[in-house]
């Protein structure tokens, strides 16, 4: 233990981050990523969907590799806070962040990166991708922009707010960039110091964070306080992108499906009996239709997005847990206090009518 760890002990009191607390969870229910399914399942077969497919393809391979991150980071024992998918829209800046880790020591962004091929990067700094086909033959190298100048980018604006915010003075900052993809050969031999320095692949997440807190174990130690006020700033900070999928797509209405109403009248149904219509409440089908137009309906009222209401997977752990009463509502997936006291009344009643 160094002198600042043993310091901190002493007038802070036991360090209670003893290890990886994600204050922004990982979720793989993305939401953009649905928004993009159902759009694919209404725009016409041609070029405009085919782009939207590829970009779907393209999502699913990045959250795939961000699973692969966050895992590294969630089991490596060590005394961080975490944030995932953050968006900060402060003042004049915009920036997006896959992941934020803050450490007693030093602060760190990073970036990851789920290329296909191997990835050479010379003596200048630029990256070269090449790619081979089935029998390792190469068939085409193409450059990349570099994902070390756009994560250089993105800590020099992190440093920007926080420091006008007065949460950091002089908290060093680290890039981390994330080769996701286990099968991607990085070259590193010929590339500059600062970038081998910086580049990894997913399963050295954790001997890179060591291996800094080790380098910095005589430096600054900051108190936990400090650490969760830089936390929750972001977190508070946070602003979903809405995107234009209209515009980026180019859509017009001639390009979405039109669905022929059905001219066949349903048979009026017959009147339930008091132990069939419960039965029919718990109906899994039903509540999530319910649920979904309380979802829209508050969404709207409120002019936010759906999913900050509560997303998919919290609403399959409401159907499949079916609370009755707001302290087994508090042991959802998702559902605080603060979510219970605001929702509760109204979704106890659509799940127990």
């Amino acid at each position: 233990m160094s002198f600042f760890e043993k310091a901190v002990d002493l007038f802070a009191g036991e360090r209670k981050i003893k290890s990886p607390i994600f204050v922004k969870d990982f979720d793989q229910n993305n939401q953009q990523l649905e928004d993009l399914i159902q759009l694919s399942e209404r725009v016409k077969t041609g070029p405009k969907k085919d782009n939207i497919i590829r970009d779907i393809i393209f999502l699913k391979q990045g959250i795939e590799g961000e699973k692969n991150v966050y895992f590294e980071l969630k089991n490596s024992f060590l005394p961080l806070l975490c944030l995932h998918d953050i968006r900060i829209q402060f003042e004049d800046y915009v920036a997006q962040f896959d992941f934020i880790i803050i450490s007693p020591r030093f602060l760190c962004v990073l970036e990851t990166k789920k290329l296909s091929g191997n990835i050479t990067i010379n003596s200048d700094g630029d990256f070269i991708r090449i790619i081979k086909n089935k029998n390792g033959k190469e068939v085409r190298r193409e450059g990349i922009y570099s994902p070390i100048s756009q994560n250089d980018r993105h800590i020099r604006i992190l440093r920007d707010i926080l420091v006008k915010e007065k949460l950091v003075k002089i908290l060093p900052f680290k890039s981390l960039v994330v080769m996701a993809d286990p099968k991607t050969i990085i070259n590193k031999d010929k590339c500059p110091a600062a970038i081998k320095q910086s580049l990894y692949r997913h399963d050295q997440i954790v001997n890179y964070l060591e291996k800094l807190q080790n380098e910095l174990k005589d430096e600054m130690y900051m108190l936990e306080k400090y650490m969760w006020n830089i936390a929750n700033f972001l977190n508070e900070h946070h602003v979903p992108k809405t995107p234009d999928y209209i515009g980026k797509y180019s859509l017009t209405e001639a390009d979405f499906i039109k669905f022929e109403p059905q001219n066949i009248m349903p048979k009026k149904p017959e009147p339930l009996t008091p132990v069939a219509a419960q039965e029919k409440q718990k109906d899994p089908e039903i509540l999530m239709k319910k649920l979904k137009e309380f979802r829209l309906a508050t969404s709207r009222a409120e002019d936010v997005k759906a999913y900050f209401i509560f997303d998919n997977k919290q609403m399959d752990d409401l159907i499949a847990k079916h609370p009755r009463t707001k302290e087994q509502l508090l042991a959802v997936y998702g559902f605080g206090p603060k979510k219970v006291e605001k929702y509760g009344d109204e979704i106890l009643r659509i799940l127990n009518g």
